[in-house]
């Protein structure tokens, strides 16, 4: 952005009257549950945009306007990581940057990006937006493109949100119509006698006069038409409430798909109908030290309802960490082998969270905070039944780095749990033997002819995890079944095709079916060691896993993963993939074969689905097709409008016109032939053929002009110049 020649009070008053039209794209958004810290971060956008227009009103060249524009975003990124309670030193700024780098060059997915990250690359284009429509409001004069998107984003926030812009259109309009008019005034400059710097102050007053009148009675009018209806009242709502209602719209609009979640652990304590697809994250969640490696325990959930899981609360206890944690109720896993297990996330916590362990958490050792933080004991709640764990935080406690446990590991001793026999206890049968009054019979009846045959408990939990692993396939594109389906059912008898969710609550629920104690588990996988680290694992939100346990009468609750690709025992197992591992040899080609005949009849099918789709984009790529090539005559005006437009606040040299001229030589070349030799300009102008009278005049002013710039007869001023270049451009287009 270059200095005009506007003075700085007109420069000022344009980019207040943008700094109204950015607050309207700002200011609706505030009923949303946005953030944690949504009021603080709507303060520092509104600080942000009126600093960065500030910058551009004083209109510096733009090398120095870019590194200012960086240094603003910059602190005020951090400005809004400090408000949000996080540690804004520039040493962990750089450190989330580089972590977020590598994630996003490993992954190529943007949703791997941390949540800070994600900030700043909102400010950057925020800054970009700002740049952009302040330069084409200050140099080209021009602020319809952006009202326009302004106008069509408030109505897009009333039809798809239900968020109420009445208000907010009427406000739009009027600034909307004050910077048209402000914008003129710069056009009626450049309009002005050739040598004269002013306007003729009648031409102002008409023009200012007309302005103000024009924008007064619209906004009058819409207040009072406003004021005839019975206004709604604004209803706040969460971000959850509003992304569900565009979901809706949008599915119901265009029969669009679920989105896709990404894997990771859900700490929001709100389950959703399971069967999203997913897609896989590798951003690495927290890094453990075990000597062996095991599954990550984290939750345990007992009621089943058709749709997903949930755990009651009415065996929670609350106490301190750290300190040994009291037997769990329902467990005969006393005297099993501890082991102690460090683990540190890569983010540190600032929400509530379950202890993650390879058993039943016996002893907390420590319980690791930032740095600055408060002292500890920390509050946690013990769930006795489901024998886990929590850690209990509120929004302004201090951040948990990290923990130390110690977990009595299970003893899954094939020989041993097929010798156990005898009653299971009645608080055990009456938690975990729920299954919904719904369930389709034909998902009891599968339950029965899986275990027929088998004979001690643990056969039978050997067959339904065998069924499950041969007759059922994985995959992580999936869907949540229609409105009163049942999610097991569905499973089994509909799409055979699930991820880790699915294959675990179908475990769960035949084993119920057959009077087997068992309970839905949500954590883990081992992870991946680390290089050279033995003991070290690194574990990702990818490695996001859910599992079964099953009860026994001696031995209380042992794991079972019927995923298949999973191997997973009570401990001492080699490391498991929370992913299916990849075709080997020769079945790779046949996979890839597969998948490319599945790829194309999906494909196929989907193109007959949407025929009406399809012959409209096909009508309009055609039309885009011949516009492109209409338009391609046209191109070699190109650096001419570039010269014109872009570079429009610059004044133009000698070279540069002359250069400008060119189009208009080839053109009149081609239409009428090339001059005769010993022609001069205005004798070859005279002498074209040219019937019009406006061409004709064109031609001679531009003949007049460019006999001054080819033989340096002094410089032309500037107002004269812009003309020289509209009328090249002009000339170029007609005789061509």
């Amino acid at each position: 952005m270059e200095t005009g020649k506007d003075p700085l009070w007109f420069r000022l008053g344009i980019s207040a009257l943008l700094m109204g039209l950015f607050m309207e794209w700002i200011v609706p958004l505030q009923p949303l549950d946005v953030l944690s810290v949504s009021r603080e971060w709507f303060g520092v956008m509104y600080g942000f945009t009126a600093m960065l227009l500030l910058l551009g009103a004083f209109c510096p060249r733009l090398p120095l306007l870019a590194p200012l524009y960086g240094l603003c975003t910059l602190l005020f990124w951090a400005d809004v990581i400090a408000k949000s309670g996080e540690k804004a030193g520039l040493a962990s700024m750089l450190s989330v940057l580089r972590q977020d780098a590598e994630q996003l060059a490993a992954t190529g997915r943007f949703s791997a990006l941390s949540q800070d990250a994600r900030m700043l690359v909102l400010m950057v284009g925020w800054a970009l937006l700002v740049y952009s429509v302040q330069s084409l409001a200050l140099l080209r004069s021009s602020i319809l493109l952006f009202a326009g998107a302004t106008l069509l984003y408030l109505f897009c926030l009333e039809t798809l949100l239900g968020l109420s812009v009445y208000g907010d259109v009427i406000r739009t309009s009027a600034l909307v119509l004050l910077l048209q008019g402000m914008v003129h005034f710069s056009r009626l400059r450049e309009r002005s006698l050739p040598g004269s710097r002013r306007m003729a102050k009648p031409e102002y007053g008409r023009w200012g006069g007309s302005l103000a009148a024009v924008v007064l009675t619209v906004v009058a009018g819409s207040w009072m038409l406003g004021s005839l209806a019975e206004p709604k009242p604004a209803a706040g709502f969460s971000l959850q409430q509003a992304a569900n209602r565009l979901a809706n719209w949008v599915q119901s609009e265009y029969g669009a798909k679920e989105a896709a979640a990404m894997t990771g652990y859900n700490l929001s304590g709100e389950e959703e109908d399971m069967g999203l697809p997913l897609q896989q994250s590798s951003r690495i969640y927290f890094t453990a030290q075990t000597p062996v490696p095991t599954y990550w325990r984290g939750e345990t959930f007992s009621e089943y309802n058709g749709r997903k899981w949930s755990e009651p609360d009415a065996d929670v206890k609350t106490g301190y960490a750290p300190g040994v944690i009291a037997e769990q109720g329902g467990d005969a896993s006393a005297g099993l082998a501890t082991i102690t297990q460090h683990v540190s996330f890569e983010q540190p916590l600032r929400q509530s969270f379950p202890l993650f362990g390879g058993g039943r958490v016996a002893e907390i050792v420590d319980m690791r905070l930032s740095p600055g933080g408060s002292a500890l004991p920390a509050a946690i709640e013990r769930n006795v039944g489901a024998g886990t764990v929590k850690v209990v935080l509120d929004g302004g406690q201090t951040q948990i780095e990290g923990y130390t446990v110690k977990v009595a590991i299970p003893d899954k001793n094939p020989e041993r749990l097929k010798r156990e026999s005898g009653p299971d206890p009645l608080a055990v049968r009456e938690r975990y033997l729920q299954l919904p009054e719904e369930l389709p019979q034909r998902v009891r009846d599968l339950a029965k002819e899986m275990t027929a045959g088998a004979g001690s408990r643990y056969d039978r939990v050997q067959a339904v995890l065998n069924y499950l692993k041969e007759h059922e396939k994985y995959t992580l594109d999936t869907r949540v079944p229609p409105a009163g389906t049942d999610f097991v059912d569905d499973f089994l008898f509909e799409t055979r095709a699930g991820y880790c969710n699915h294959f675990s609550t179908a475990m769960a629920v035949l084993l119920r079916s057959e009077g087997i104690p068992a309970r839905y588990v949500k954590g883990f996988a081992p992870g991946k060691q680390e290089v050279g680290q033995e003991g070290t694992y690194l574990v990702s939100e990818g490695d996001a896993h859910s599992w079964v346990e099953v009860y026994f009468p001696e031995s209380g609750w042992i794991p079972f993963d019927p995923t298949p690709g999973i191997a997973l025992t009570g401990g001492a197992s080699e490391t498991a993939s929370a992913f299916r591992p990849a075709a080997a040899g020769g079945h790779v080609l046949k996979a890839l074969a597969g998948t490319a005949v599945d790829g194309l009849r999906s494909t196929l099918a989907f193109m007959l689905r949407h025929a009406a789709w399809f012959a409209v984009g096909a009508a309009l790529a055609g039309a885009l097709a011949l516009a492109v090539v209409r338009a391609l005559p046209w191109l070699g005006l190109l650096p001419l409008w570039l010269r014109l437009y872009a570079t429009r606040r610059r004044f133009p040299g000698r070279d540069e016109l002359i250069q400008s001229a060119r189009p208009v030589w080839r053109a009149l070349a081609r239409r009428f032939g090339a001059a005769p030799a010993g022609c001069t300009v205005r004798e070859y102008i005279r002498s074209l053929p040219v019937e019009k009278e406006e061409i004709r005049k064109m031609l001679y002013d531009f003949a007049a002009d460019w006999e001054m710039i080819a033989y340096d007869e002094g410089p032309m001023e500037r107002g004269r110049c812009i003309d020289f270049l509209r009328r090249c451009l002009w000339i170029s287009k007609k005789v061509a």
